[in-house]
């Protein structure tokens, strides 16, 4: 069994497939993939001047990243996309 990651990337245009990598980080035994990016969303969020909107894939799109969003106190928008059998 492979290693997982979490990345998160800046997409600088609204036209375009560029995305430029701002933190990609391995996820520890201790940790999980929504705990990793809420981790690294608060980061960025804290670092950044301009408002932060973060797209999702389904995984993060349930109640677990809703609270940690809320527990870590992270001020983002985000918008995810949900598994077809949620």
């Amino acid at each position: 069994m492979g290693q997982g990651y979490s990345t998160i990337a800046w997409i600088p245009e609204a036209i375009g497939s560029w995305a430029l990598p701002l933190l990609h980080e391995r996820i520890s035994s201790g940790s999980s993939p929504i705990l990793q990016a809420a981790s690294q969303l608060k980061l960025v969020c804290e670092q950044s001047i301009n408002p932060v909107l973060a797209v999702l894939d389904r995984e993060y799109g349930n109640a677990s990243w809703v609270l940690a969003l809320k527990q870590a106190s992270i001020q983002a928008d985000c918008l995810m996309r949900v598994r077809k059998n949620a």
